[in-house]
Protein backbone atom coordinates (compact mmCIF):
# COMPACT_ATOMS: atom_id res chain seq x y z
CA UNK A 1 0.00 0.00 0.00
CA UNK A 2 1.36 3.26 -0.68
CA UNK A 3 2.12 6.39 1.86
CA UNK A 4 0.66 9.55 0.43
CA UNK A 5 1.59 12.66 1.99
CA UNK A 6 -0.99 14.99 2.57
CA UNK A 7 0.38 17.73 4.88
CA UNK A 8 0.32 20.59 1.84
CA UNK A 9 -3.22 19.62 1.11
CA UNK A 10 -3.69 20.22 5.31
CA UNK A 11 -1.86 23.10 5.38
CA UNK A 12 -3.58 25.06 1.97
CA UNK A 13 -6.88 23.68 3.83
CA UNK A 14 -6.12 25.54 7.15
CA UNK A 15 -4.89 28.80 4.71
CA UNK A 16 -8.16 29.05 3.15
CA UNK A 17 -9.96 28.21 6.67
CA UNK A 18 -8.11 31.68 7.75
CA UNK A 19 -8.89 33.36 4.47
CA UNK A 20 -12.50 32.61 5.31
CA UNK A 21 -12.24 33.95 8.70
CA UNK A 22 -10.97 37.26 7.59
CA UNK A 23 -13.15 37.69 4.45
CA UNK A 24 -16.61 38.96 5.68
CA UNK A 25 -15.38 42.53 6.08
CA UNK A 26 -13.52 43.27 3.70
CA UNK A 27 -16.38 41.46 1.35
CA UNK A 28 -18.55 43.96 3.31
CA UNK A 29 -16.80 46.91 2.33
CA UNK A 30 -16.94 45.72 -1.33
CA UNK A 31 -20.62 45.44 -1.55
CA UNK A 32 -21.15 48.49 0.10
CA UNK A 33 -19.09 50.37 -2.09
CA UNK A 34 -20.38 49.35 -5.34
CA UNK A 35 -24.64 49.76 -3.79
CA UNK A 36 -23.14 53.22 -3.48
CA UNK A 37 -22.00 53.94 -6.82
CA UNK A 38 -25.63 51.95 -8.20
CA UNK A 39 -27.40 53.96 -6.29
CA UNK A 40 -25.66 56.93 -7.67
CA UNK A 41 -25.88 55.94 -11.15
CA UNK A 42 -29.52 55.34 -10.84
CA UNK A 43 -29.72 58.79 -9.03
CA UNK A 44 -28.70 60.37 -12.02
CA UNK A 45 -31.15 59.27 -14.76
CA UNK A 46 -33.84 58.64 -12.31
CA UNK A 47 -35.42 61.83 -12.35
CA UNK A 48 -34.88 62.70 -16.23
CA UNK A 49 -37.87 63.10 -18.84
CA UNK A 50 -40.92 64.20 -17.59
CA UNK A 51 -41.22 66.48 -14.38
CA UNK A 52 -43.12 63.94 -12.49
CA UNK A 53 -40.15 61.93 -11.87
CA UNK A 54 -38.30 64.99 -10.47
CA UNK A 55 -38.25 63.75 -6.89
CA UNK A 56 -37.36 60.37 -7.74
CA UNK A 57 -33.42 60.07 -7.28
CA UNK A 58 -34.11 61.17 -3.20
CA UNK A 59 -36.35 58.26 -2.89
CA UNK A 60 -33.34 55.72 -4.24
CA UNK A 61 -31.47 53.94 -1.68
CA UNK A 62 -29.33 51.13 -0.45
CA UNK A 63 -29.76 48.66 2.61
CA UNK A 64 -27.12 46.06 3.27
CA UNK A 65 -27.75 43.45 5.75
CA UNK A 66 -25.76 40.53 7.05
CA UNK A 67 -26.64 37.18 8.47
CA UNK A 68 -24.31 34.78 10.36
CA UNK A 69 -25.24 31.57 11.67
CA UNK A 70 -25.51 27.68 11.14
CA UNK A 71 -22.18 27.44 9.41
CA UNK A 72 -22.37 30.28 7.09
CA UNK A 73 -22.26 33.90 6.26
CA UNK A 74 -24.58 35.97 4.03
CA UNK A 75 -24.16 40.09 2.44
CA UNK A 76 -26.70 41.05 0.70
CA UNK A 77 -27.31 44.55 -0.92
CA UNK A 78 -30.77 45.98 -1.68
CA UNK A 79 -30.60 48.74 -4.08
CA UNK A 80 -34.31 50.41 -4.88
CA UNK A 81 -36.84 52.97 -4.43
CA UNK A 82 -37.99 53.84 -0.87
CA UNK A 83 -41.60 53.04 -0.55
CA UNK A 84 -41.77 54.96 2.98
CA UNK A 85 -41.19 58.54 0.95
CA UNK A 86 -44.12 59.55 -1.35
CA UNK A 87 -41.82 59.69 -4.66
CA UNK A 88 -40.61 56.26 -3.89
CA UNK A 89 -44.62 55.36 -4.71
CA UNK A 90 -43.47 56.04 -8.27
CA UNK A 91 -40.39 54.10 -8.66
CA UNK A 92 -41.97 50.53 -9.52
CA UNK A 93 -43.64 52.82 -12.48
CA UNK A 94 -40.63 54.32 -13.57
CA UNK A 95 -38.87 51.35 -13.71
CA UNK A 96 -40.99 48.46 -14.91
CA UNK A 97 -43.68 50.54 -17.10
CA UNK A 98 -46.98 50.40 -16.80
CA UNK A 99 -49.70 50.53 -19.63
CA UNK A 100 -49.09 54.37 -20.45
CA UNK A 101 -45.27 54.35 -19.56
CA UNK A 102 -42.57 52.89 -21.25
CA UNK A 103 -39.98 51.04 -18.26
CA UNK A 104 -36.87 53.16 -18.02
CA UNK A 105 -34.63 50.47 -16.24
CA UNK A 106 -32.50 52.74 -14.46
CA UNK A 107 -31.80 50.48 -11.90
CA UNK A 108 -31.07 47.36 -14.09
CA UNK A 109 -28.89 49.79 -15.70
CA UNK A 110 -26.88 51.37 -12.96
CA UNK A 111 -26.43 47.50 -12.01
CA UNK A 112 -24.95 46.57 -15.09
CA UNK A 113 -22.94 49.55 -15.61
CA UNK A 114 -21.12 48.46 -12.38
CA UNK A 115 -20.93 44.75 -12.40
CA UNK A 116 -16.89 44.91 -13.54
CA UNK A 117 -16.36 47.29 -10.68
CA UNK A 118 -18.32 44.79 -8.29
CA UNK A 119 -16.27 42.06 -9.70
CA UNK A 120 -12.85 44.10 -9.00
CA UNK A 121 -13.78 44.72 -5.88
CA UNK A 122 -14.77 41.43 -4.83
CA UNK A 123 -11.38 40.14 -6.38
CA UNK A 124 -9.55 43.13 -4.45
CA UNK A 125 -11.91 41.96 -1.19
CA UNK A 126 -10.44 38.14 -1.17
CA UNK A 127 -6.90 39.54 -2.01
CA UNK A 128 -6.91 41.94 1.21
CA UNK A 129 -7.90 38.43 3.17
CA UNK A 130 -5.37 36.62 2.10
CA UNK A 131 -2.67 39.24 3.50
CA UNK A 132 -4.66 39.60 6.76
CA UNK A 133 -4.49 35.89 7.01
CA UNK A 134 -0.80 36.10 6.38
CA UNK A 135 -1.14 33.99 3.12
Amino acid sequence: MADFDFSELDRLAADLGKVADTAGPFINSAIQGTSVRVKKAAQKTAGSGNRRWRALPSAIDYEVTVFQGFGSSVIKSEIGYNKDEDAGKLGNIREFGNSRVAPHNDLVNAVDANKDDFVKGLSKALSDAEKKAGL
